[in-house]
C-alpha cells in the first residue's frame, strides 16, 4: 500500500475520538463562528449530487480569510445515504489545506468529526443563551449526535436531570442507561415527546424526522431549544408556532434563509420574514447583537453545521496531535502516481469519460472557485461516473509558488464507493491534474488535428508544457518542437530538458508568434490573465489546445482566434459559464452561444464533426473536468496484485 506524503496527517474516526476532547472542540468552534459572522470566512452553500433514491454527495467549502497570517482552507465531503427506516449513514472526509503553503496537510474523519463538532456548537449557544440556571436537559433522539449532545452541555451547565425520548421505547431505555453512564448526571427515558420536554430548561432535537416532532405548545417560557436534526430545506423538527414565539438565533443567515427547513415553513405559512431572524450566534458572541433578552423569552439556536467549524476541529487536531501512525485510509501520493499513471493508460481513460460526460453518463457540478487572502484560489470539482466511484477534487491555486520552487496546483483527488458511500481512498490531485489534463489535449489533439500534424509549438514552459509535449507525441509523429515564455532563459533551459527527453530538435522562440507561425499544433498553456496568442499568427489547418486559464477572467487567446476556428468545447455548459475566450468574445457581441460547434465526446461519438477541411482552425477550449480525474484515479485505488 501506498503511504501518504509525510506532510499528510489522517485522523481515522477512533483517532478522532482519542484525539479531540469537547472542551477543544467547543474552543476551536466559538473562534470558527465569531469568524464567520465577523467576515472572517469566505465559504459557499453546500452544494449537491444526487446518487440514487435516498443517496446523497454533500460538499462544504469553506476558508479563514484576512487574518494576520494565511488561514487553513479546505471542505467537508459526505455522502448521506439513508436505510428506508428514517436512519442516515454519513461517511466522508475533512480535507485541510494550509494557508500559507496550499499544501493539504491533514484529513479527518467526518462523521467523527461532525458528531463532537455539532455537539460543541449546541453547547457554544446554549452557553450564550440558555437561563443560568439551566439545569434540566431534553434530548429528542437518541442517536450518537444526543449522546455527545449530552456531555457536549455538561460542560456549560450544571446539570442535574437528562430527559431522553426515541421512537422505540426499548432503544430510548437502553439509551437512558448509556447517557447516565457517560455523564454521571439522573437520566430517564419518556414515552413522549410532550412528556419529555415538559419540565426541561434546555431542549435538543437530534432527529432525522421529516416533519416536527416538537411543537411550540410543549414548551415552556424560558427554555432555549437546540434545533439540529435537520439540515435541509425539506426537513423540519419543529412546528411553525415554536418557530414564530422564539428569538431565533442562527449559525449562519444566509445558510438558513437558504436550508433551514423549519425556517423557510414559517415563512411559506406567513408566519414570519426574513427579519424574523435576530441574529447569528457569532454576532451574539462577539457583542454585536444580544442573545437572551428576558428570563421567560423562548430562544431557539438553528443549526445547520458549517465547514469552518469542521476545519477549526481538524485544524486543531493538526496543530496538537501528534500525527497517528498507519492511517487504514487508502493513499496514492504524486511519486506512486508518477510511476503508475502513464499517457498510455490515461489517455484511453479520459477518452472514455468524455465520451460519457457528453452522452449524458457522468454527474458534476459547475466548478466552485472560492477566492483566497493573496490573490490564491481553491478549486472545487465534485461528480460521479456512471455505474462507479464518487468525489471531488479539491485544487489550491498559488500562482507565485512557481518563484518560491513549489507546485503552483496543489491537491487530493478524494473517491467514495458508490455502494456503501464509504472513502475509497485518496490520490495526488497535483500529479493527476497534470497527466490527465496534457491527456484530455491528447485525445482532442488526436481527434481534430490533421492526421500529418508534425510541429508543436508550447506556449508556456511550466509542468502543462512538459506534459503537453509528452502526451502529444503520443498521438502525432512529431519532428520538432518550439517553446516560448516570457523569460528567455527559462524558456532556452526548458527547451534544452525537452530536447533532451524526447529526442527531438526543440528550440525556444523570441515570441509567441514566432513560435506559431509554421505550427500544426499550439498549446497555450501560461498563467497569462490577458491574450498572448492573436488568430491573425496561426496558420491555416492549425489545431489550437486553449488549457491555461480555467476560470471566467484570464484569456490566453483573442477574439480573433476564437472567432475563425471551429470551437470544440470539453463540457459545453462548463464552458458557457467559464470559458473566459469565449465569454469574451460573446460580450464584445462578435459571437453567440452557436459559435461553440460540439463537446469533444461529441466528436469522439461521431455525433459532430470534428475538422470539416484541412485549412480549417480547431480549437479545443479545455477547462478541466472532475470526471477526467475521477476515471484517472480510480485504477489508482485498485488493490495491486
Amino acid at each position: 500500500m501506498d503511504t501518504a506524503p509525510s506532510a499528510l496527517a489522517v485522523f481515522d474516526a477512533a483517532a478522532v475520538r482519542a484525539s479531540l476532547s469537547m472542551e477543544a472542540a467547543i474552543t476551536a468552534v466559538r473562534g470558527a463562528m465569531v469568524a464567520l459572522s465577523t467576515s472572517g470566512v469566505r465559504q459557499q452553500l453546500r452544494s449537491f449530487i444526487g446518487l440514487g433514491p435516498g443517496r446523497t454527495f454533500a460538499i462544504m467549502p469553506a476558508a479563514f480569510v484576512g487574518g494576520e497570517r494565511p488561514g487553513y482552507f479546505g471542505a467537508k465531503l459526505v455522502s448521506v445515504y439513508t436505510d428506508g427506516h428514517g436512519g442516515k449513514a454519513h461517511e466522508g472526509l475533512v480535507v485541510l489545506f494550509d494557508g500559507a503553503s496550499g499544501r493539504p496537510v491533514c484529513l479527518a474523519d467526518a462523521a467523527e468529526v461532525t458528531a463532537i463538532r455539532t455537539a460543541a456548537a449546541s453547547a457554544i449557544a446554549t452557553d450564550a443563551l440558555a437561563r443560568p440556571d439551566a439545569d434540566t436537559l431534553a434530548l429528542v433522539g437518541v442517536g450518537r449526535q444526543a449522546l455527545a449532545h449530552a456531555l457536549a452541555l455538561k460542560t456549560v451547565r450544571p446539570l442535574r436531570h437528562i430527559r431522553v425520548w426515541g421512537r422505540t421505547p426499548a432503544k430510548a431505555q437502553a439509551f437512558a442507561a448509556a447517557v447516565q453512564a457517560a455523564t454521571g448526571i439522573d437520566t430517564q427515558a419518556y414515552d413522549s415527546v410532550a412528556e419529555t420536554v415538559a419540565q426541561a430548561a434546555i431542549v435538543c432535537t437530534v432527529t432525522a424526522a421529516a416533519d416536527p416532532i416538537l411543537l411550540g405548545a410543549w414548551i415552556a417560557p424560558g427554555t432555549h431549544v437546540n434545533v439540529v436534526g435537520s439540515s435541509g430545506p425539506a426537513q423540519a423538527e419543529v412546528d411553525t408556532a415554536l418557530v414564530a414565539a422564539s428569538r431565533l438565533i442562527v449559525d449562519h443567515r444566509e445558510h438558513v434563509l437558504a436550508h433551514g427547513g423549519e425556517f423557510l415553513r414559517a415563512k411559506a405559512a406567513g408566519v414570519i420574514g426574513d427579519d424574523h431572524i435576530a441574529a447569528e450566534i457569532g454576532a451574539v458572541l462577539a457583542g454585536q447583537a444580544p442573545g437572551r433578552q428576558t428570563a421567560e423569552q423562548i430562544t431557539l439556536y438553528k443549526s445547520l453545521g458549517h465547514a469552518v467549524q469542521d476545519l477549526a476541529v481538524t485544524a486543531w487536531l493538526y496543530e496538537h496531535t501528534p500525527r497517528p501512525a498507519a492511517p487504514s485510509l487508502r493513499i496514492v501520493d504524486g511519486h506512486a502516481v508518477a510511476a503508475r499513471l502513464d499517457y498510455g493508460t490515461c489517455i484511453p481513460l479520459v477518452r472514455q469519460a468524455m465520451t460519457a460526460l457528453s452522452r449524458g453518463e457522468t454527474q458534476q457540478l459547475p466548478r466552485g472557485v472560492l477566492p483566497l487572502d493573496q490573490g490564491h484560489l481553491f478549486g472545487v470539482m465534485p461528480g460521479a461516473l456512471n455505474g462507479g466511484p464518487f468525489g471531488a477534487k479539491l485544487v489550491a491555486v498559488f500562482p507565485d509558488n512557481f518563484d518560491r520552487g513549489l507546485p503552483s496546483h496543489q491537491g487530493v483527488i478524494v473517491l467514495f464507493d458508490r455502494d456503501s458511500g464509504r472513502p475509497l481512498g485518496v490520490v495526488d490531485g497535483g500529479e493527476v491534474t497534470a497527466i490527465r489534463t496534457a491527456a484530455a489535449s491528447a485525445v482532442a489533439t488526436d481527434a481534430l488535428a490533421r492526421p500529418d500534424a508534425q510541429t508543436l509549438a508550447l506556449l508556456g514552459y511550466g509542468e502543462q508544457a512538459l506534459t503537453h509535449a509528452r502526451a502529444i507525441a503520443k498521438v502525432r509523429r512529431l519532428s520538432r518542437v518550439t517553446v516560448w515564455g516570457r523569460s528567455a532563459s527559462r524558456a532556452a533551459a526548458f527547451a534544452a530538458r525537452l530536447g533532451q527527453e524526447l529526442g527531438l530538435p526543440v528550440r525556444a522562440a523570441t515570441s509567441a508568434q514566432e513560435a506559431v507561425v509554421d505550427a500544426d499544433i499550439i498549446c497555450t498553456v501560461t498563467a497569462a490573465k490577458e491574450p498572448i496568442l492573436c488568430g491573425a499568427w496561426v496558420p491555416p489547418g492549425t489545431h489550437v489546445n486553449v488549457v491555461g486559464s480555467s476560470i471566467a477572467g484570464p484569456a490566453e487567446v483573442d477574439h480573433d482566434l476564437v472567432i475563425r476556428s471551429r470551437f470544440i468545447a470539453d463540457c459545453r455548459e462548463h464552458v458557457l459559464r467559464q470559458g473566459a475566450e469565449f465569454l469574451r468574445a460573446k460580450a464584445a457581441g462578435l459571437i453567440g452561444d452557436a459559435h461553440v460547434a460540439g463537446e469533444i465526446g461529441e466528436v469522439l461519438a461521431g455525433q459532430v464533426e470534428g475538422r470539416q477541411s484541412a485549412e480549417q482552425v480547431t480549437l479545443y477550449k479545455s477547462l478541466g473536468h472532475v470526471v477526467q480525474d475521477l476515471a484517472a484515479a480510480w485504477p489508482l485505488l485498485a488493490k495491486k496484485d
